[in-house]
């Protein structure tokens, strides 16, 4: 009985995979030409009791953590990994594929969780787990194409070839102009601000989660290379 039933769910887990390869792309097209649409419907849709619900389109969190995981799986294919000279937490973090792909993931969605704080504070909401929900389901669905292309361009980049960088650069610049502006529309709609206080907004948002994650960088460098000095110096306390 236990075996049919590994069986029933690994078969509706093929057939929701495969449904990816057709939904996937759809809704970030959507996403991309009709953001605002696209944010209203993930609002609604959470807000729904239908088992049914995103049936016509991948979830936010699902789009941004196969969004990663896509762009990973195009860095694995496009370039060697780097040797491990690391150690500390750093090493931790890239020790394994698994680590990588949720460091990543989380990494992008700081984004999502800065633009969704930003509403409820600017709003004059509590910021919960419940209130939380539905601003951040709606920024990942602008966040997942934003994560790809970023991811993409910085794949593209670490090849050092001179074509491949000018691509990678416009891809970047167009990814994040992209991302700004329709943060910007979002933070006018829902926080009813002016066209000028929504691109300061929107800025802020993008500025937040760039300083995070290079913070964290940083600290996982910097981790790695204490690590590797205290290695090459047994001596030191």
């Amino acid at each position: 009985m236990d075996f049919l039933k590994i069986l029933k769910s690994f078969e509706e887990f093929v057939y929701e995979a495969l449904t990816w390869l057709v939904l996937l792309p759809r809704t970030l097209w959507r996403i991309v030409v009709s953001p605002r649409r696209m944010t209203g419907y993930a609002g609604t849709q959470l807000a729904s009791q239908d088992e049914s619900r995103f049936s016509d389109a991948i979830s936010p969190p699902l789009l941004l953590i196969l969004c990663v995981l896509i762009s990973h799986f195009i860095d694995l294919a496009m370039r060697h990994p780097a040797p491990e000279e690391n150690a500390g937490l750093g090493a931790v973090v890239l020790s394994s594929e698994q680590n990588l792909l949720l460091y990543r993931t989380i990494a992008f969605g700081v984004w999502s969780l800065a633009g969704a704080v930003y509403l409820l504070v600017r709003t004059r909401r509590p910021v919960d787990r419940e209130t939380l929900r539905a601003p951040f389901y709606e920024q990942c669905y602008l966040v997942a194409p934003f994560a790809f292309t970023i991811s993409v361009s910085l794949t593209l980049m670490a090849l050092d070839r001179p074509w491949l960088v000018q691509i990678a650069a416009c891809m970047f610049l167009a990814a994040t102009g992209w991302f700004w502006l329709v943060q910007a529309a979002w933070f006018r709609s829902r926080a009813s601000l002016g066209l000028w206080r929504s691109l300061l907004a929107a800025a802020l948002v993008l500025v937040v989660g760039s300083v995070v994650n290079a913070g964290v960088g940083r600290v996982l460098s910097a981790s790695g290379h204490a690590s590797a000095t205290a290695a090459e110096d047994p001596a030191s306390p």
